[in-house]
């Protein structure tokens, strides 16, 4: 997960029991936006894969692949450090 996706359920619990300052609220607003724009470009990667694969475009879709692994490192590397040993 990444850190933005943590900060983001901290920010969403902390709403549940309370009314969020307003430092705390633009916090989930870049949150927001930041994941946002995230999934954008990842369905967009997967949108292009599609048409890569439609039109047997093999050096594209081998391309677009590898897009696809970059992003999802991303998301798959916000660890909490503890697990790191």
């Amino acid at each position: 997960m990444m850190n933005i996706h943590w900060r983001l359920a901290e920010l969403w619990l902390l709403q549940q029991s309370r009314k969020l300052t307003e430092q705390e609220t633009s916090e989930l607003d870049v949150c927001l936006k930041l994941n946002a724009k995230y999934a954008q470009r990842l369905a967009d990667q997967y949108n292009f894969g599609l048409m890569a694969s439609m039109t047997n475009d093999w050096n594209w879709l081998h391309e677009i692949s590898a897009e696809i692994d970059k992003l999802e490192r991303m998301y798959e590397s916000g660890r909490p450090s503890f697990f790191e040993q």
